[in-house]
């Protein structure tokens, strides 16, 4: 019986080629997006699930009220915070502090030659209790005693392995490392390398006491509470039992107490150890995905699913009749409808394999084509078991959404109308013409967030920063710079013919890195306002073209003697008027200091526009600025004396850093950067808008295909009669391209919310104005008279004469 149905399933595939070829390229373009999508959210959201009673752990977010979603996030925790917490905070089992120590390390005794590994990732140095957050399995050493002892590492065997190469790991136990220079530790563990995903995959663990015992007693402050560093990072276990609201609750008082004495700007709360995978905020740095995009991924990998299947649907009920007479004389001969359902599910079935043999032979051209978007770890093995569920699950799915009505409604006809060829598929129009209409829409609401995304985005790149970007370069900051080698590679730069002018700076005006605190008038009873600090000299201002709206710029000094403030920060100290905030004496947190506001900026983006424009104050502090910026003199240059240029600004750097790494980059490129999920989000959504119209396309002239088919007889008396090409043109056309309007009435409504809550999440935002529908709707009329009309001028073109004798 299987065998007969399979045998007549293959029979109809090759008798109706084209719609065959429609109905698997659709399907797998469905079944293709679902399985890319879906190795890629598997993957992100395998990250750290693998840890026992991971339910448990949770790191801290720590930040301040102030910008457009609440909060702005530290990511990070001051140095003596982990402590206090073990000490005064219930509910908690264990608190463990780590410090990113990312260094170069040398190998004394690598087969009696030294090696030397510069910009080593993965080292952090913690505590023994690290390992019993965070389990491994141990080929040597203790964990409990590993870590006890100043001076002590342990490391991962594949860590272990680049260091000392083929020496026996037993022999490494002992053997001394040099982490930046001065560091000496000794091998006392070696563990194996996690398998699974985490972003907690760390090689190198120095242990705690080392900071107290070294130099890195200075670079990591242990008991200063206002000191912040982005490698400063902590995790928690809660106790058994333990809901992480009640630890919650009783931060407010610990802020009072440590953080923020005498007010109530600051937040902290616990955060999930599986969440930090797609938080930016908290949780340390490292590649992050986008929740967000995740979610409207699988959304339209479903939604390409459904198209592909409405598609089969359409096509199938349509040459239903053409199937009328088979139907009828099978139930003659005895055949229920449940084996006639059957018979047209399994059917569909082998269709919807062929669609997926396609579709898997395009997964790999589509993670490669998608690279710069997809990470690395994303692939497509055979060899899961999982991934062989998936496509067996997904083959169901799909043959039941694109095959159930249409075997219903043709294992329903009637034999007696089925043999007299009285059988009508009439009924079905108003179905098929409600599908295309969700077609269309589907295709509207990804064309109208396709044009709403991108005038977001050009926005973004257009609008006026308040400063200047253009031919500026940045370099890395060298923070461990006791020789001051920053103002001697500052003037080697000046001295460039192509250079215009060099600021020394501890960041750019607009950036992922910023420094903060809080500031208050002097003699002021008000809580403190926090502000962004960007530290620099009197070149700052005229070097990025800022605007001074009152005063004057700072004067040339040693150290910190006066501020610049901007507009917001005026507004937020009190003073309607920037004029008003001159000669008032600001004091910065912990300070006992103050110094006079001696000018006021028109305010600048220092965030993407996600972000509210901050209170801003500029200093000039030497002890921080460690960046060098310079403009480039570009008239009349080339790509090429860019590139050379340099190349001798790296050969100087050299010089002066031999172990650091060269880099560099433009700064419209940085601010670029910070719209690397905007820009995401817009590709999603030209891809998806391409598919979804593709889809669209194929099942549209499918049916024009079938349906001009079906009026040939009576295009043929038109055209005897008189009709020309573009009357017969216009009339089988206007059926299909009328179906566009209430798919625009339907799309709008569902675009238009689901745009204004992606923009919400902008602080400055265009708004959505009529001609994005107007200009969906057009596309959307001319997309489907370019698919119909293709069909259409070729029935007009027809020869009548042919066309009437055939029939």
């Amino acid at each position: 019986m299987l065998r007969n149905y399979l045998k007549i399933a293959w029979r109809n595939i090759v008798k109706h080629k084209a719609y065959t070829t429609i109905n698997i390229l659709g399907l797998a373009l469905g079944i293709c997006a679902c399985l890319v999508i879906f190795l890629l959210t598997k993957y992100e959201f395998s990250f750290d699930r693998f840890h026992p009673e991971g339910d448990r752990i949770y790191c801290f977010d720590i930040g301040t009220p102030g910008n457009a979603h609440g909060m702005d996030h530290w990511n990070s925790v001051p140095a003596p915070l982990p402590d206090a917490v073990s000490r005064e905070i219930s509910g908690i089992q264990t608190v463990v502090p780590f410090q990113h120590f990312d260094t170069k390390v040398i190998v004394p005794k690598a087969a009696h030659k030294q090696k030397q590994f510069n910009n080593e990732e993965g080292i952090i140095i913690t505590r023994p209790e690290y390992f019993d957050l965070f389990r491994y399995s141990w080929i040597y050493g203790d964990p409990k005693t590993s870590l006890q002892k100043p001076f002590a590492v342990v490391l991962t065997e594949r860590k272990a392995r680049k260091y000392f190469g083929d020496l026996p790991l037993q022999q490494m136990i002992g053997q001394p490392l040099i982490y930046e220079d001065s560091l000496v530790v000794n091998v006392t563990g070696i563990i194996k390398d996690w398998t699974q995903n985490s972003d907690l995959a760390y090689t190198d663990f120095i242990s705690f006491p080392s900071i107290s015992g070294s130099f890195l007693k200075n670079e990591i402050p242990l008991d200063n509470w206002g000191y912040l560093n982005h490698g400063s990072q902590a995790f928690l276990k809660l106790a058994k039992g333990v809901n992480p609201e009640t630890v919650n609750a009783q931060f407010p008082e610990f802020i009072q107490r440590h953080l923020n004495p005498g007010k109530s700007q600051m937040l902290m709360a616990i955060r999930p150890l599986t969440s930090i995978h797609f938080h930016e905020e908290y949780g340390g740095e490292g590649r992050k995905a986008h929740l967000p995009t995740l979610y409207a991924l699988m959304a339209t990998a479903v939604f390409i699913l459904i198209l592909a299947s409405i598609n089969f649907v359409n096509l199938s009920t349509a040459m239903s009749v053409q199937r009328a007479k088979e139907i009828g004389i099978r139930k003659v001969f005895g055949g229920n409808r449940k084996n006639l359902r059957f018979q047209l599910l399994a059917e569909t079935f082998l269709l919807v394999l062929f669609a997926e043999l396609l579709a898997v032979l395009l997964v790999k051209p589509v993670l490669g084509l998608f690279s710069s978007f997809i990470p690395e770890g994303v692939a497509f093995r055979f060899s899961e078991p999982f991934l062989w569920i998936f496509l067996l699950l997904l083959s169901l799915v799909t043959t039941w959404l694109a095959g159930f009505y249409p075997a219903q409604v043709i294992s329903g006809y009637l034999p007696v109308e089925s043999l007299r060829g009285t059988a009508k598929g009439g009924r079905l129009g108003w179905l098929r013409k409600g599908l295309i209409v969700f077609q269309f829409a589907i295709s509207l609401i990804f064309i109208i967030s396709t044009l709403v995304m991108g005038n977001q985005v050009q926005f973004m790149q257009t609008q006026d920063l308040g400063f200047k970007t253009d031919a500026i370069i940045t370099l890395r900051s060298v923070w461990q710079d006791p020789t001051n080698h920053t103002q001697v590679l500052a003037q080697k730069i000046r001295a460039l013919p192509m250079v215009q002018s060099v600021i020394l700076e501890a960041f750019p005006p607009m950036g992922r890195a910023h420094m903060s605190n809080g500031i208050t008038l002097q003699g002021s009873n008000k809580p403190a306002i926090e502000a962004s600090i960007h530290a620099s000299n009197e070149a700052y201002i005229p070097f990025y073209r800022m605007r001074l709206l009152a005063g004057r710029n700072l004067l040339p000094s040693d150290s910190t003697r006066e501020y610049v403030i901007n507009e917001s920060c005026s507004r937020a100290l009190g003073f309607l008027e920037p004029q008003k905030a001159l000669g008032h004496l600001l004091l910065f947190g912990g300070q006992d200091i103050a110094y006079p506001v001696v000018g006021v900026v028109a305010d600048y983006h220092e965030n993407s526009f996600h972000e509210q424009i901050f209170p801003v104050v500029i200093e000039h502090d030497p002890r921080v600025e460690h960046g060098i910026a310079f403009r480039l003199a570009t008239k009349d240059k080339q790509a090429a004396d860019v590139k050379a240029m340099m190349a001798t600004i790296a050969s100087q750097w050299k010089s002066l850093y031999p172990d650091v790494a060269f880099d560099y980059s433009f700064l419209n490129e940085s601010i670029a950067r910070l719209y690397e999920n905007d820009r995401k989000a817009e590709w999603l959504m030209n891809t998806a808008m391409a598919i979804t119209i593709f889809i669209s396309c194929m099942g549209l002239f499918g049916l024009s295909m079938f349906s001009i088919e079906k009026r040939m007889k009576e295009i043929g008396i038109r055209k005897v009669l008189g009709a020309g090409i573009v009357q017969i043109t216009t009339m089988l056309s206007k059926d299909f391209a009328l179906l566009v309007l209430p798919a625009l009435l339907i799309a709008s409504p569902i675009a238009g919310y689901l745009m204004h809550h992606w923009l919400q999440g902008f602080a400055y935002r265009v708004p959505i104005g009529w001609w994005v529908y107007a200009l969906a709707g057009l596309l959307a009329l001319f997309i489907s008279l370019s698919t119909v009309s293709f069909q259409a001028v070729k029935a007009a073109l027809a020869n009548p004469s042919k066309v009437l004798r055939t029939e």
